[in-house]
């Protein structure tokens, strides 16, 4: 008997321990750490420049290509970089090229840029060649291997002559331009005196 009266009177002093342990179990597992984050899983720029200029130069020093815009913002989550009004132009032994679009995303390592709406490539009149343009709503540019590609459609003019088609490979070097697929053209024949 006397062992089931302090089981009786000691019961609820156990009932009130194991809600007390219950209690600061449950507020510890539903706390919120108020610890400020480290910003590694927020993708916030950490450099914002406005009204910038960059030029890459080639081994002999002379400028290969020169790139700017109205803002650049630098990420470094994922090390990426936005260009608003980017223009880039080439320069060098064929006549000089420049691409233009309203953005830009440049990759962490800077060997891809990837341009959208209202992109637009014209490359200057040579002494042999008219003026080419080429308008696309996207472009991936490989600015040092002077190579742009794209699987949207495309609007090419040369001269006189017009094509439109989609998906497109260009090289800039070798002067290849390459309309993909549902190409239609208008050529002009060049007159000869």
């Amino acid at each position: 008997m006397n062992l089931q009266r302090h089981v009786q009177q000691a019961l609820p002093l156990l009932i009130l321990i194991l809600l007390a342990g219950l209690t600061v179990w449950l507020e510890r597992a539903t706390r919120v750490e108020d610890r400020p984050s480290s910003g590694k899983l927020r993708h916030d720029p950490d450099v914002i420049v406005d009204n910038f200029t960059l030029r890459r130069f080639d081994e002999k020093g002379e400028v290969q290509h020169t790139l700017n815009g109205t803002q650049l913002r630098h990420f470094p989550d994922d090390d990426s970089t936005e260009l608003d009004a980017p223009s880039l132009v080439y320069r060098g032994k064929v006549s000089p090229t420049r691409i233009t679009a309203d953005r830009a995303l440049l990759t962490k390592d800077g060997k891809e840029a990837i341009l959208r709406d209202n992109v637009r490539v014209r490359r200057e009149a040579g002494p042999s060649n008219p003026e080419m343009t080429l308008d696309t709503t996207l472009l991936y540019v490989y600015p040092d291997d002077e190579i742009a590609k794209t699987d949207q459609p495309v609007k090419m003019t040369h001269g006189k002559s017009v094509a439109n088609g989609v998906g497109l490979f260009a090289d800039r070097v070798k002067q290849t331009y390459v309309l993909e697929s549902r190409v239609k053209a208008t050529i002009e024949r060049s007159r000869r005196p």
